[in-house]
């Protein structure tokens, strides 16, 4: 029978950098379900695109739901956004992630960039965006992780990439396939499995680095081959120290590999702005996330100063805090304040004082 009047269409959204196992994943899922299957050549031209197969759901008979394959120019975020919109007509009960890992380590590596699909009549110049960062994303906001082509690797590579796999996205569930079409089997009609039986749209899963901040990774996740550390400093950084650090032995003299690393942090030159740290192998920004000024009377601060997730395979735990602190404020710096703070040398990009 049609989808009732006025309730959500259910729907899986896939992703994956790879177009052929990822097409051939969403077909199988929507074969397997009894959902629509729309193309990524089809959601990748904007969200009117999945409003008119929503709508297209309601007056349809003996059709359970989408299945929404997303090409990997559309950020996950949006994605979510748009799918868990109160106004979208949608419940998002899985978001699959399929994942080459045969192609992972080297794809993290990697310093391609990938140009964004217009949205609608948007003439933003061509916005463009780090392979590696849009990769991580879809695994970090997944359900459910669909880890094909392991065979290609020997055991031990295989053990490296799908204990990062683990790190980068301890609450989805991951299935290593052989075929891409077997991810989602009749017994999955209800969607995402979480621990708590709810759907994404319910409860979407934390990314790796959150629960690393919020000690909450999972013991099952817990692994010698990949390193999870966090990095705690109530003081800010130096900038000029912070740049130097970042440029000569943080990512590049540093014994160990760091793979991914996020989290909030402070430059003493821009005070009352908490940043957001993001890096994915050679891909590294700071960008502003918070005001202090803006914060109402019941909010918290995101951080007093720095709170970073590193994950990474050999990694030195002593040598990277003794980087990280020697780039903190000493005692004589902190105690000069801010008056002397804003006449470090600074060689970050200008941030936007409307940050929010």
């Amino acid at each position: 029978m049609p989808v009732p009047s006025g309730a959500d269409v259910d729907v899986i959204a896939v992703t994956g950098a790879c177009a052929q196992e990822r097409s051939s994943c969403a077909r199988g899922i929507a074969e397997a379900q009894g959902f629509v299957f729309v193309p990524a050549d089809q959601t990748g031209q904007g969200l009117e695109t999945v409003d008119r197969a929503v709508d297209l759901m309601r007056k349809s008979i003996h059709v359970q739901g989408l299945v929404l394959e997303y090409p990997i120019g559309v950020p996950v975020m949006e994605i979510v956004g748009s799918l868990t919109a109160p106004d979208a007509g949608t419940r998002l009960i899985d978001l699959v992630c399929v994942l080459d890992v045969g192609c992972l380590l080297a794809d993290l590596d990697s310093e391609e960039f990938i140009r964004l699909p217009l949205i609608g009549d948007a003439d933003d110049g061509g916005v463009i965006a780090s392979k590696a960062e849009l990769i991580v994303a879809q695994i970090e906001f997944a359900s459910t992780i669909a880890v094909v082509n392991g065979g290609s690797l020997r055991p031990r590579a295989l053990e490296r990439a799908t204990s990062l796999v683990s790190k980068l996205a301890p609450w989805a569930e991951r299935r290593l396939v052989a075929n891409p079409c077997d991810v989602h089997g009749r017994d999955r009609s209800d969607g995402l499995h979480s621990p708590s039986g709810k759907t994404y749209s319910q409860q979407p899963p934390n990314a790796g680095w959150v629960s690393i901040l919020n000690q909450e990774l999972p013991s099952q996740r817990q692994s010698c081959v990949v390193e999870a550390i966090r990095y705690e400093q109530y003081r800010p950084f130096h900038p000029g120290r912070l740049h130097h650090a970042l440029n000569t032995c943080l990512f590049h003299g540093h014994r160990g590999h760091i793979l991914r690393s996020a989290g909030f942090a402070r430059l003493a030159s821009r005070p009352r702005i908490t940043a957001q740290w993001d890096q994915v192998g050679r891909i590294f920004t700071l960008s502003p996330l918070a005001l202090d000024d803006s914060l109402g009377a019941e909010d918290e601060l995101l951080a007093f100063g720095q709170d970073l997730a590193f994950i990474g395979t050999g990694l030195d735990e002593v040598r990277l805090r003794q980087i990280l602190d020697d780039a903190a404020l000493s005692d004589a710096e902190l105690a000069a304040g801010p008056m002397v703070w804003a006449n470090f040398p600074d060689e970050f990009p200008a941030w936007s004082t409307t940050a929010t």
